[in-house]
């Protein structure tokens, strides 16, 4: 008698169409095509950027609807939801992207029978937020007991969390976040082609939230214009600070350089017709999915020198590091790279080479199936006649 599929079951706190929620549904993507029945769960029921991304799949989705609510029993309150869910799909397996939440999840789905349990942890801890954090800290030690791995997306946030969580190093893994490489290459490599001349351009993918910074990329592209090297500057993404960003843009005069696309669909093809790669970012970084896209796309990169994006450029082998939060440093950066364009050319080959190898979407599936159990459960779906 053949097993039942494997049916992961995995939290999200929406469907916006950024990082995490895109790292779920290319996990979905590879398990589904390997006989897994994965299901999502979110916290909220906006955004739903990529709902019909997972409708394509064939991937039921359902939204809790606990995060607007207030007050300490909206805890119990995700338990109790996520027993009921547990009971009726009988999950394999349960993998909280929402940490600190996860302990309240995982209590629900421990009391429903899921064996497994795992939380993502895609952020370097935030230990310098005082009473948040020490609340933070709780929570991440109160799950503990029902967590059988924090799964942490890059070697550096795996040392904060031992150090600043007190998570034993045991109880935590490295798997580095994945894209679909091939397929983002070769639409990269396409919109290369049919590009039309129009100057030295630079690009950044992040949402526009304060973990991310995207003014000291405008503060850079300033400078540049002041000392006659103008360059265009495309930033794609969505968030809260786009209203500040336009005033910094309008105030830097730079309304004709700097463009806010807000959130596209067509990141790849976007990569494809910049000339440079910018990775404005701060401490907090974890990993940086639009950095490892950026690499497999194959465009030169100049990062902010923070724990993720040494660990992922290689000390900076395969891209530029300038201090963080240096407008001056980051200037001459994209000054280097546009003068040295063989040198840049070179580390971004090696940069595709990696994302390749070490960042792929089907390697980072494989191994989140090996930590929630999967494997042994998978039953290969038939072939159409």
């Amino acid at each position: 008698m053949s097993a039942e599929p494997a049916r992961p079951v995995i939290v999200l706190s929406s469907l916006v169409a950024e990082g995490t929620p895109q790292l779920a549904l290319d996990l979905c993507r590879a398990w589904t095509r390997i006989g897994f029945e994965p299901l999502a769960v979110t916290l909220r029921p906006e955004p739903r950027d990529l709902a019909s991304a997972f409708d394509a799949l064939g991937v039921p989705h359902f939204c809790l609807g606990i995060d607007q609510q207030r007050g300490y029993g909206r805890y119990l309150r995700m338990a109790a939801a996520m027993f009921r869910l547990a009971r009726r799909y009988r999950p394999t397996a349960l993998l909280s992207m929402p940490l600190g939440w996860h302990a309240f999840l995982a209590a629900g789905a421990r009391l429903g029978g899921v064996p497994r349990v795992a939380a993502h942890v895609g952020n370097y801890p935030p230990h310098g937020a005082g009473l948040a954090f020490r609340k933070f800290r709780w929570e991440v030690q109160a799950g503990r007991p029902l967590t059988d791995t924090l799964v942490c997306c890059s070697r550096y946030v795996q040392e904060g969390v031992v150090r600043h969580f007190r998570a034993p190093a045991a109880s935590t893994t490295v798997i580095y976040n994945g894209c679909a490489a091939p397929a983002i290459a070769r639409r990269a490599a396409r919109a290369r082609r049919a590009r039309a001349p129009d100057g030295f351009v630079v690009g950044m993918v992040a949402r526009l939230e304060r973990h991310k910074d995207q003014p000291t990329l405008i503060r850079a592209v300033r400078r540049l214009a002041d000392r006659g090297l103008a360059c265009r500057c495309r930033l794609i993404g969505e968030g809260s600070r786009r209203a500040g960003l336009e005033r910094l843009i309008a105030s830097e005069r730079l309304g004709g350089a700097v463009e806010l696309l807000g959130m596209r669909r067509d990141v790849p093809e976007l990569l494809g017709r910049i000339d440079l790669f910018v990775f404005s970012t701060t401490p907090s970084e974890g990993l940086g999915i639009a950095l490892i896209e950026a690499m497999a796309a194959g465009v030169p990169v100049v990062a902010s020198d923070v724990g993720a994006s040494r660990e992922v450029l290689d000390g900076g082998a395969l891209g530029l590091l300038v201090p963080p939060a240096d407008p001056a440093a980051l200037a001459d950066a994209i000054e280097r790279v546009r003068a040295q364009p063989e040198a840049a050319a070179a580390r971004a080959r090696r940069a595709q080479r990696k994302a390749f190898e070490v960042f792929d979407a089907a390697r980072m599936a494989e191994a989140y199936a090996q930590v929630l159990g999967l494997t042994a459960a998978a039953r290969p779906r038939a072939k159409a006649a």
